[in-house]
């Protein structure tokens, strides 16, 4: 297998689509970063990422994306992921850790125990859900809305309460110009309660080639259990399947039983499941 690294997101997005593509749901991650990154790229912007894939007879079969200090993506074959592990070790690279589907994420931490002598820690596990048809819309009175510029401090809030304290000190420092620009590109949006008043959030956030991911799905404590939530997520899928996306996704933590009841609730199947993994050293 021939390993390449990318200095351009939009090259390795061109030579790594029909991988990615034939299975869209469970790539969502580096299918949306590269064309966040392609698109900052086409605006003048030097993304600082580490782009590599590898090869074999011509046809991608791995794909290594990571913007530091951030966790780096893996997908690919087993084979391939196992000669990637060798790759990256020649290399002399540090990882902090690794997110990617199951299989793909337990190959490399498996091989990169063996090889670099490090300890890999199963830190987070989501579910991969998916939907292609419509939601099952509940009665619950109120409306969707894009938020407003006039709506920034409660999204800002609502997106650091909903991270739990998972920001880097940089994506806070950044966290009202991120959030401006999710609201100008109408990527916010708020179930408002017959008072108008925004009682759940939900955000579109990345763009695929068939789909699209939804994310930050909260409600605070105060709105709690009276439905708002899946309203607001019912209405965004069935606004956004009408706008042309052929399907929806959202991850939700494995052990969240109430997140995991809403989704299947709504129509929401389970795709398959992403596991994040750190490195510690022995």
């Amino acid at each position: 297998m021939e390993f390449y690294e990318y200095q351009s997101p939009a090259a390795l997005l061109r030579d790594t689509s029909v991988f990615l593509e034939r299975q869209e749901v469970l790539h969502n991650l580096p299918l949306g970063l590269l064309r966040q990154l392609k698109w900052e790229e086409e605006q003048g912007k030097n993304p600082s990422a580490f782009l590599a894939a590898g090869f074999s007879d011509e046809r991608a079969e791995v794909i290594l994306l990571q913007t530091p200090p951030r966790k780096m993506i893996v997908c690919g074959t087993t084979a391939g992921l196992q000669e990637a592990v060798e790759w990256l070790h020649h290399r002399s690279l540090v990882l902090p850790g690794i997110v990617g589907c199951m299989e793909a994420a337990d190959t490399f931490a498996e091989a990169w125990e063996s090889i670099a002598g490090a300890k890999a820690v199963l830190t987070k596990q989501q579910i991969i859900y998916n939907i292609t048809g419509h939601a099952s819309m509940p009665d619950i009175p109120g409306k969707l809305t894009y938020a407003s510029e006039d709506d920034a401090a409660i999204v800002m809030d609502w997106t650091e309460t909903f991270a739990l304290g998972s920001l880097r000190q940089e994506d806070l420092n950044s966290l009202e110009e991120t959030v401006m620009r999710e609201i100008r590109r109408n990527q916010v949006y708020f179930w408002r309660d017959p008072d108008y008043t925004p009682v759940s959030m939900a955000k579109k956030a990345r763009d695929l080639t068939n789909g699209v991911v939804v994310n930050y799905v909260y409600t605070p404590e105060e709105y709690a259990r009276r439905g708002y939530a899946a309203a607001c997520v019912a209405a965004l899928t069935e606004r956004l399947m009408r706008e042309g996306y052929e399907f929806c996704s959202v991850n939700t933590d494995a052990d969240h039983q109430a997140s995991r009841a809403l989704y299947q609730k709504l129509g929401y199947t389970e795709a398959g499941i992403s596991r994040e993994y750190e490195f510690e050293q022995r």
